[in-house]
């Protein structure tokens, strides 16, 4: 580094009086020349001409002297002036003007280094340009180093460090001098344009970025139909090169050759600025032969002044969507088809208002229909046989079930069963969904059977009674007889007079007692064979089998068979009809008993138990005899199924039909001290759903 003196930007004191002396000088001798020509010859004497012209020769010369003096001080003072020049030059340039040896370290440094790198030029001598560059810029410094070293100018960027830490980005020019062995260098401050630069290519790369990304196709057309912009998206849909296709005019390459006129019509409404807003759907072809369905939308393409340049298009690939919109129409047309074939009554109603959303051909055709579900005549539970209000439902609490059952309509007297549903529409509301199956003629042929299993159950009493005649006969004989032993003897008494009141009475007394036992058998074959319609009632399920007992009884013990009461008091009531349980009581007795005929008379025995399981109670019957073999137990309830050689097969069919009309079971087990366990259920009064009888 020279001395400071060399990085002021003063200018140098000037040269005048030096210069004026000069000039008087050369006057001087000017004059003196002309004076000394002027002289007569004369003066001089003795050899005058000889010493005149040595006179004249030193003056010129001494005018010569000092006119060369004249030009080399305004030389020098021109160079002074063009030094100053170039110091203030230096010294006031907004870059950063440097003079580095070759090596690379900074000889001379002007005062713009403060401004731009907040250094000192004090601070930065000896110091090398690799020793204020941002390390990953060192190899750029050394290339260009190296450059200059070899005699050739070079032009590098690179990060230099500030005085706060910080870099800035500076442009270097710099020429080398290899004779001076120097380099003299400028530097610009280019940050602000480094910024922009990065903050375009950012901004360049997040444009790219985002077309790249989007999946709709985009294609820019100048006003004349040109292609002049196309984006990833779009070749990636018809399959070209974006070189392949800016600059192309209609008719595209991505065409149907089929299609030109029609695509060129719809070119020229886009060109026109009539393109539909809702946007226009098309094929087209790719470049490997596959067609695609596209939907295009047009908009104005317009510039930064305003002014219309083209016009800019969204493509989307529909072919997809297309496709299963067709499905999903296909399928559409497929539940309509089976919806608009069903005898069922469907349709949709909005769970708040009860508008009708939907409603197929069965629903339209029922004359008990009506327009608003709110208000159509059409039986429909009541809102407390709801789990909940159908009204109050939200998004939140569907899909779930509402109601599942038959009701009779009011005024047709049509029964239908109904399920209804709450779930969501296509568009989130909640809504009901009811199927409603017109049940009338099962209804009628339920009644029929019900009609003819009544009939049967009752021609199968009458068989059960016509099979016991010869028993109630003799089990009635018995009462008889003793009022007739008991009347004849009153007679006698009465004839003879001889006779006490009291013993009259109590012979009456014993007369009146077998006549009520008479009476209650009577009474009791007379309700069993009785001719009625079935009608169920609380009961309570012992005192049924007591009944039972009482006509059942009389042939177990023909039969010599013990039957055993294992019934609890406690139990709860059942709803039953009383006659049809009895029957069925009656029935398993019977056969119970009779299964036991091989048997020693002290092991004929038969156990009755009733208990309470779940909600229901179960009653069995329990014998000890020959029992049922598996293979035969599950047709041992069909229709005409029979181990007796004189038996019709009826009996068991007719039992479990009655039990399932109560909704109980029936069925067998194997006694495991031998013999056959016939069991059944009946529910409980609190567990039976609504009955909606005829």
């Amino acid at each position: 580094m020279k001395p400071s003196d060399d990085t002021e930007h003063s200018s140098p004191s000037p040269k005048r009086p030096q210069s004026s002396a000069l000039s008087i000088l050369m006057l001087a001798a000017v004059l003196g020349l002309v004076w000394f020509a002027a002289l007569p010859s004369d003066v001089f004497q003795d050899g005058g001409e000889l010493l005149r012209f040595p006179l004249v020769i030193v003056i010129a010369l001494i005018a010569v002297a000092a006119w060369s003096v004249r030009l080399v001080t305004e030389q020098k003072q021109r160079v002074g002036r063009v030094e100053e020049e170039r110091d203030l030059f230096f010294s006031l340039s907004l870059d950063i003007v440097s003079v580095l040896s070759l090596d690379g370290h900074f000889e001379r440094i002007n005062p713009a280094l403060v401004n731009i790198l907040g250094l000192k030029p004090e601070n930065v001598a000896g110091m090398a340009l690799t020793d204020i560059v941002h390390a990953d810029d060192a190899v750029i410094a050394r290339n260009g180093l190296t450059s200059l070293a070899s005699g050739r100018p070079t032009k590098f960027e690179l990060r230099c460090r500030c005085g706060d830490g910080s870099y800035r980005w500076l442009n270097w020019s710099a020429n080398p001098l290899p004779e001076d062995r120097r380099i003299y260098a400028v530097a610009h401050d280019v940050t602000d344009r480094k910024a922009s630069e990065d903050a375009l290519r950012a901004e360049s790369a997040f444009r790219k970025a985002m077309e790249d990304s989007v999946l709709t196709g985009l294609r820019a057309i100048d006003l004349k139909g040109r292609i002049i912009y196309v984006n990833r998206a779009f070749c990636d849909l018809v399959g070209f090169a974006a070189e392949e296709l800016i600059g192309q005019t209609p008719p595209f390459p991505y065409w149907p050759e089929r299609d030109h006129e029609l695509y060129w019509d719809k070119l020229r409404l886009s060109l026109a600025g009539k393109a539909p807003p809702e946007g226009m759907e098309q094929r087209i072809r790719r470049r490997n032969g596959k067609h695609l369905d596209v939907r295009l939308h047009v908009s104005p393409l317009i510039d930064a002044n305003g002014h219309q340049t083209g016009w800019m298009t969204a493509m989307t690939d529909i072919t997809e969507q297309r496709r299963a919109r067709a499905e999903l129409q296909a399928a559409n047309d497929r539940i309509t088809t089976v919806l608009e074939g069903l005898d069922a009554a469907v349709y949709v109603a909005e769970a708040a208002s009860g508008d009708l959303l939907y409603s197929n051909r069965a629903y339209e055709a029922q004359a008990c229909f009506a327009g608003n579900a709110s208000h159509m005549v059409v039986p429909h539970p009541e809102l407390g046989d709801y789990p909940v209000d159908p009204r109050k439902l939200s998004a939140r609490d569907v899909p779930r079930e509402l109601f599942d059952g038959e009701l009779q309509h009011p005024v047709t007297a049509q029964w239908f069963h109904l399920r209804e549903r709450a779930l969501r529409w296509v568009d989130g509301r909640v809504v009901r969904l009811a199927v409603a199956t017109d049940i009338s003629a099962l209804k009628r042929a339920e009644e029929l059977n019900r009609e003819q299993e009544a009939r049967l159950a009752r021609t199968s009493r009458l068989i059960t009674m016509g099979e016991m005649a010869s028993t109630l006969a003799h089990e009635l004989n018995q009462p008889l007889s003793a009022i007739s032993n008991y009347s004849m003897g009153c007679v006698n008494r009465l004839k003879s007079g001889n006779y006490k009141h009291e013993e009259i009475l109590g012979a009456m007394e014993k007369a009146s007692a077998q006549a009520a036992r008479a009476g209650n058998i009577v009474r009791r074959v007379r309700d069993f064979v009785r001719k009625s319609e079935p009608r169920r009632a609380l009961v309570n399920i012992g005192q049924v089998t007591e009944d039972a007992l009482s006509i059942a009884g009389i042939e177990a013990r023909r039969l010599g068979a013990r039957v055993v009461m294992h019934i609890p008091n406690d139990l709860p009531m059942v709803m039953a009809d009383r006659i049809m349980i009895e029957q069925i009581l009656m029935n398993l007795i019977k056969n119970a008993a009779e299964s036991m005929q091989n048997l020693p008379l002290e092991q004929r025995q038969i156990h009755i138990t009733a208990r309470l399981a779940d909600e229901a109670i179960e009653v069995s019957v329990a014998d000890s005899g020959c029992g049922i073999s598996p293979e035969h137990r599950e047709d041992l309830f069909s229709p005409f199924f029979t181990t007796k050689q004189d038996g019709m097969g009826m009996g068991l069919n007719i039992c479990r039909s009655i039990i399932e009309y109560h909704k109980g079971r029936l069925w067998v087990d194997a006694n495991p001290a031998g013999g056959s366990i016939f069991s059944f259920t009946l529910p409980q009064e609190k567990s039976l759903e609504p009955e909606y009888d005829a």
